[in-house]
Order: C-alpha cells, then sequence, then structure tokens
C-alpha cells in the first residue's frame, strides 16, 4: 500500500463483513481482501476497478447509453458544470478524500482530480459496472488519480464517519447513507437541473413545455451553507449527438415515439442549459 492509496483504503470496509479492506499488491493488478475472520476477497478487473456490491448483480446504465454520455460530455457541452463543481470544492475543501456517490462513466470525477493538483484522493462509486468499467479505464488511459467501485450510494462500502466531502450529481440523494459515512464538519455538494436546465430540447419534442420542478430528495438533516446557479446556452451538433444527449435525460424514457422521431430530422439543437449547486455541511 503507497502513501497515494492509503485514505482510500483506510476508509473502504468489507461489504460483506464490514471489516476494514487491505490490498495485496503481489496479485497481479491487485486483490482486495478484508481483515474480517473470512478474508472475503475482491478481485479488481483488467481497468482498475472493483465490484463491491455483492447483493446487486446488476443495475444502472448499460454500455450504450455509457458510450452515450461518454460522447457527449467528452465534446464540452457541460463544461460549465464541471468548472462550477470545482470551483466551490476548492472553497470548501483546501484537500481530503471525495466520493464521487452515482459517479457514471468519471466525467465529474476526473475533472475534481484535475483541479485539485493533487490536493484531492477521489473514490467513485456507481452501481453501472459499464460506467464504472469506463471510468476506471479513462483514468488510466488519462493518468487521472482516482479509484472506482461497483457499489449501490444507498449501500456504500465506507467505513462511518471516513469521508471528507460527498459529490452527487444528476443522482439519487441519500442522505442518512452520506451522513453515516462523512465526517463531522464534511461537505455534500448536489448538482441536479435548474428550472430551465434543457428547455430548448423539450421544445423540439413537446408541444408544451413546462419549467423543472425542485427536487423532492434534498437533505432534511444537513445546513445549507450555500446555493448557486450556472446558466449557458449550447448548440448540439449532429444527429448523433443529439441523440446523445436525449439518452441521458428521463424524457427518453417517457417520450412517445412519434415525439421522438421530431429529433430525427435535426442537425443542430439550441438549448438552455441550468444546473443548481447546493453546498451542504455535516453538523
Amino acid at each position: 500500500m503507497n502513501e497515494q492509496n492509503a485514505a482510500y483504503l483506510r476508509a473502504l470496509r468489507c461489504p460483506v463483513c464490514g471489516a476494514p479492506m487491505q490490498e495485496d499488491v503481489n496479485c497481479g493488478a491487485g486483490v482486495l481482501y478484508c481483515l474480517g475472520a473470512k478474508k472475503h476477497t475482491y478481485d479488481r478487473a483488467r481497468s482498475g476497478y472493483v465490484h463491491l456490491s455483492p447483493r446487486h448483480s446488476g443495475g444502472g446504465d448499460a454500455k450504450e447509453a455509457v458510450r452515450a454520455r461518454t460522447a457527449f460530455l467528452s465534446a464540452g457541452y457541460y463544461r460549465v458544470a464541471a468548472e462550477g463543481l470545482c470551483e466551490l470544492v476548492r472553497r470548501y475543501l483546501p484537500r481530503g478524500l471525495i466520493v464521487d456517490a452515482g459517479c457514471g462513466e468519471g466525467y465529474y470525477t476526473g475533472a475534481l482530480a484535475a483541479c485539485g493538483e493533487g490536493a484531492y484522493e477521489l473514490l467513485g462509486f456507481d452501481l453501472s459496472r459499464d460506467a464504472v468499467d469506463a471510468a476506471s479505464r479513462a483514468a488510466r488511459r488519462t493518468g487521472v488519480p482516482a479509484h472506482y467501485a461497483v457499489a449501490s450510494l444507498f449501500e456504500l462500502p465506507l467505513a462511518d464517519e471516513s469521508v471528507d466531502a460527498i459529490v452527487n450529481i444528476f443522482a439519487p440523494c441519500a442522505e442518512g447513507e452520506f451522513c453515516r459515512v462523512l465526517k463531522p464538519g464534511g461537505l455534500l455538494l448536489l448538482v441536479g437541473a435548474g428550472e430551465k436546465h434543457l428547455l430548448g430540447l423539450k421544445r423540439a419534442l413537446y408541444e408544451n413545455t413546462y419549467d423543472n420542478a425542485e427536487r423532492a430528495d434534498l437533505p432534511a438533516d444537513m445546513t445549507l451553507c450555500e446555493q448557486v446557479t450556472l446558466r449557458d446556452e449550447i448548440e448540439v451538433e449532429g444527429r448523433v449527438q443529439i441523440a446523445h444527449l436525449f439518452s441521458m435525460t428521463p424524457y427518453y424514457w417517457r417520450t412517445s415515439p412519434e415525439d421522438k422521431r421530431k429529433l430525427d430530422t435535426l442537425e443542430r439543437l439550441k438549448t438552455e442549459i441550468e444546473f443548481d449547486f447546493k453546498v451542504y455541511r455535516k453538523q
């Protein structure tokens, strides 16, 4: 175990028995095992991630959805959200262990690693094995110092009060679990859709549009420190990227086939984007 991995390994707990975890660096790509009586072991995948959700054999985004998100986000359309996230994290946390709960393909995890310049250790969890695999491959390819594991954000394989901050970006907010693993005074940074987010996309799909409602799962027992809303307008070019954006939204599952076909002839789509940031502190 090297110094760079110290905080990451100290925080991890066996998802079966809750014992602390250790890494056997002599076993190829590395094996994690717990220090409990039964020494439960967890092999790393070739890309580097480890599966720490034995009660969930699958879930989350499928491979095609992961590829679509990766292609869209890599094109920089949501750069303003990544920059806003980094600014807030730097302001509130000089250094420490950050968990990306619901990390997906690792776009925002990678942004935090880059902006932290070594000040942060990043640990991303997602229930989608395909998403975590993509995040791990990207981290290895680009040298991003982040660790990834398959796990539910409602059952994080982490010790009590072991994490300095959690970022939760377009993912459900599991307040009870987040409070369990956050240190006293630890931070939770929620990012979600603002009122006008993707209004242009909705105009292209529907005759009648509506503003997005406030999310219903905001923390009830944490202190709200700051709220920030970032707005921008983007022009998505090409039917493929427009389809990628659409597939990332909840509208993909709620829209009729007839309305979906309206996007087939679009070569450009202008739309508002709006991100709500909320910073909470555990007391």
